[in-house]
């Protein structure tokens, strides 16, 4: 994922990701590298050959996660926050998609809004 010791730089993976951070209002910065990491790694393969619709959906729900519905919003669209919206609707029925692991992943590492820890009423 990175260069050796950070000698090489930033993986290309991971480079596409943070440009996705920033474009959904998440300065990627704010964000630990291993909170990235971990997101790549969901995605197939490791992330290794990820789509850049993928990493843009991982981006958008991660961002709106930590961010809240009101500065995501603000950041990007209406349209995109109810789309986000819709996917989070679904979290509850699907445990065990990739739209959960990255909500779980914002809940435990107490990086989400206190809107998405109320929705989802998790014990971290």
């Amino acid at each position: 994922m990175f260069g050796l010791f950070g000698l090489f730089g930033k993986s290309k993976q991971m480079t596409a990701l943070e440009t996705e951070l920033r474009t959904a209002g998440l300065h990627p910065h704010l964000l630990h590298d291993s909170i990235k990491l971990t997101v790549l790694r969901l995605l197939p393969e490791g992330g290794k050959a990820a789509r850049p619709e993928e990493l843009r959906s991982a981006a958008q729900l991660l961002a709106y996660a930590i961010l809240g519905p009101r500065d995501f919003a603000e950041a990007t669209s209406l349209r995109e926050k109810d789309e986000v919206e819709r996917r989070l609707d679904a979290v509850l029925d699907h445990p065990d998609s990739l739209d959960a692991q990255i909500v779980m992943l914002a809940l435990k590492t107490d990086n989400a809004d206190p809107v998405i820890t109320e929705r989802f009423q998790v014990e971290t």
